[in-house]
């Protein structure tokens, strides 16, 4: 390599939004390789007539530049710039709804598509994809820890201002109050404040045993290894508590038995 060569800038390509180095040509013409060869994209891309009548259900469509029509073209016809343009940022407003493949006449999976898309963001580690998902840190934690992140106490008055006093209850002449917007919760968390949050050690350790055998912390390390060994730490830990727990249990099975006697004939 000569000294010019060595003081020069990396080759850059003018794509839609950025300019991308080298690397990230080579990269995106990887993760392009792979989105078209993953046997989701044959049943998930059928085709597209153009109606539009995805993009215009799609409540992201309406705040965002995004849309899913956009996103099943790219799938269908788009290059490997085109998809790296894309999993910049664009692929991240998706509600993940699922609204446009009600309304699709083609019957294709969009949500489902964008969903492939996300998944080889992550499990490349686009710096992109980083910067967008730092800030759910703590919603991702809670959700790969108890499975959920979405109990009623979070139905709190302050959090809805933008709704104006009847939806936040401030207007007491309308009789709504935090208590009863609670209601609108679904039966199955009981109408409580903290039983979405109370997940058993067992149900824990099954979405434990879930991504380590399909390989989601692995993937997880290459966008976040700070948050991938947290994750393990409170797996080790739920792990030592079930074990406890089971060891205190065959004691107490013991202790009920007693001594058992034996008779012969």
């Amino acid at each position: 390599m000569t000294e010019e060569e060595a003081e020069s800038p990396p080759a850059m390509h003018l794509t839609g939004r950025q300019r991308m180095t080298g690397a990230e040509r080579s990269l995106s013409e990887q993760i392009y390789s792979e989105f078209r060869g993953d046997r989701r994209h044959r049943e998930f891309v059928l085709g597209c007539l153009n109606c539009g009548e995805c993009t215009t259900g799609c409540p992201a469509a309406r705040f965002y530049d995004f849309s899913p029509r956009e996103m099943l073209q790219i799938a269908q016809n788009g290059d490997a710039t085109t998809l790296w343009d894309a999993m910049q940022e664009k692929i991240w407003a998706c509600c993940q709804c699922y609204t446009c493949n009600m309304r699709c006449r083609f019957g294709n999976d969009i949500a489902g598509i964008i969903s492939v898309m996300r998944e080889l963001s992550v499990r490349h580690g686009i710096e992109a994809t980083r910067r967008t998902l730092a800030p759910f840190n703590r919603s991702l934690t809670l959700l790969m820890t108890v499975g959920t992140q979405v109990s009623s106490d979070m139905i709190q008055p302050d959090f809805f201002r933008d709704w104006g006093p009847f939806a936040t209850g401030s207007d007491q002449s309308w009789g709504v109050t935090p208590a009863i917007m609670r209601k609108a919760i679904p039966i199955d968390v009981l109408q409580t404040t903290t039983s979405s949050w109370e997940v058993s050690v067992q149900t824990s350790l099954e979405l434990f045993r879930i991504y380590e055998e399909t390989g989601v912390l692995d993937m997880l390390r290459g966008l976040d290894p700070d948050l991938t060994d947290m994750l393990i730490d409170i797996i080790e830990e739920r792990r030592e508590e079930f074990a406890e727990a089971r060891e205190r249990y065959r004691a107490d099975i013991d202790r009920m038995q007693g001594p058992v006697a034996t008779f012969s004939g």
